[in-house]
């Protein structure tokens, strides 16, 4: 059957109005599944490197060095930041009892902490001690001791309820990690899912 010539441009004028119609959804969509996959690399990235922190951390690393930091660093260069700035912020406490004869006396308290990027970025969510007690003003600097921790309010740590049972003289080491992927936001598509966290309990 010979189709007349009518029939051959209608049809032709079809298959571009459906491309027309559909090229942009399939535009969309491998846009999504293309960002999705950066967002969910990076935050992994995040996760990572929150982990690798907390290994190392409560094997005794020193991360008042530098050097100790930047090697801590190695491997996520995609979060862009730096020992002592840039585009998030890694905090690293140990935790122990309170003994008793103190005001905190029975609650938790920060016992050392150490910062890697900038503080501004995001406060922590365990807690941060004055700069009268943190970093210990008695001790070498630098260092991540927390002065008068038994007796001070601001080194009092925050928990989750579950693990508020840490026997006395252990640390439980928590290591939090905040990262903005503000060019991967592209406007306001992610909105504020661009901020990445990840919370470690070791």
């Amino acid at each position: 059957m010979v189709l007349s010539k009518s029939l051959r441009r209608d049809r032709r004028g079809n298959a571009i109005v459906e491309l027309a119609i559909g090229l942009p959804v399939l535009i969309m969509l491998m846009f999504g599944v293309v960002t999705g996959g950066l967002i969910f690399d990076r935050y992994m990235t995040v996760v990572q490197l929150a982990r690798t922190g907390a290994s190392v951390f409560s094997r005794g690393a020193d991360f008042s060095v530098t050097a100790n930091k930047n090697l801590l660093l190695l491997g996520s260069e995609a979060l862009g930041m730096t020992a002592t700035g840039g585009n998030g912020v890694m905090y690293l406490t140990r935790i122990q009892l309170s003994p008793p004869g103190g005001s905190n006396a029975g609650q938790l308290v920060i016992a050392e902490r150490h910062v890697i990027g900038d503080p501004a970025f995001h406060a922590s969510y365990v807690g941060t001690p004055n700069s009268q007690i943190w970093p210990d003003p008695d001790e070498p600097l630098p260092n991540g001791l927390v002065d008068d921790r038994n007796n001070q309010s601001t080194a009092i740590a925050t928990v989750p309820a579950t693990l508020n049972t840490l026997p006395l003289g252990e640390s439980m080491f928590v290591v939090e990690v905040y990262h903005r992927s503000s060019e991967l936001r592209f406007g306001n598509v992610w909105g504020n899912s661009a901020l990445m966290a990840s919370k470690v309990y070791f």
